[in-house]
């Protein structure tokens, strides 16, 4: 039963990889720039004016960017693909022929948004350590982190792409919705920075856990609840997937 669920999640996972190598060129673009951006202008520039305790910003910012790769890697690649595989392409309805049950699919293209984000992850964290200088501390942790938190965006990429049937509309919840979270979270000031009332569903959040606990990592200014913050996301995680494989059979099954 166990192998036969992983042999039709990796051959989901095989097919949206080889979409993605396929287009390996532009994603490379991708990868490398959109980051590295960041880095150069508001580590690099607007850094040299901002002071976040003793910590110098462009440290305090490295791993908060490198949850950001991990986010727009999971979220932004499963969302669009689920949507062109169910109302262009129609693979949906061809793999749904198949011998292979919509938990495998959502599970396999969960897994290739984690796959996805991880090698973005890698790239950013080489280029960082290798032309900056910027540590990360125990990158095995931090990996763990990546892959829980990269689990929970795949599968909100999922439940939403379920949700919307216009890409615009996909556009207009990115922006609305997950685009904030890169700004709110922890990635570019300190949550404490922000107002006292809205402090608590920031914090909420699995991705200001995820950022504040690869930023304690990186720094090692110690966690005493890494293992903690982790269940926290692997738990949101599960309770997403679950909601996304409910829309899943619901939108295309029915």
């Amino acid at each position: 039963m166990i192998a036969r669920v992983i042999k039709a999640m990796l051959a989901v996972w095989e097919r949206e990889m080889h979409e993605y190598i396929s287009n390996l060129h532009v994603n490379a673009m991708r990868l490398a720039v959109e980051p590295l951006l960041f880095i150069f202008i508001f580590g690099m520039g607007l850094g040299k004016r901002v002071v976040i305790g003793d910590v110098n910003y462009l440290y305090f910012l490295a791993p908060g960017i490198l949850f950001m790769v991990a986010v727009n890697n999971s979220y932004m690649t499963i969302s669009m693909r689920l949507m062109i595989a169910r109302d262009w392409d129609k693979t949906l309805i061809t793999a749904l022929s198949a011998p292979i049950k919509p938990f495998e699919i959502v599970l396999g293209y969960v897994f290739a948004g984690v796959t996805q984000a991880l090698a973005a992850c890698a790239i950013f964290i080489v280029l960082m350590n290798y032309f900056l200088g910027i540590p990360f501390g125990s990158v095995s942790l931090i990996v763990l982190l990546i892959i829980a938190t990269a689990a929970f965006f795949s599968s909100l990429g999922v439940a939403i792409s379920m949700v919307l049937d216009n890409p615009h509309h996909l556009m207009v919840v990115t922006s609305l919705v997950v685009m904030p979270m890169s700004f709110f979270c922890g990635i570019f000031i300190p949550v404490t920075d922000l107002p006292n009332w809205v402090q608590p569903v920031i914090e909420a959040i699995p991705l200001t856990v995820a950022v504040q606990a690869a930023r304690a990592i990186a720094l090692s200014t110690g966690n005493p609840y890494l293992w903690q913050n982790l269940a926290y996301i692997i738990a949101f995680t599960i309770a997403v997937f679950l909601i996304g494989l409910h829309l899943f059979k619901k939108k295309v099954i029915t």
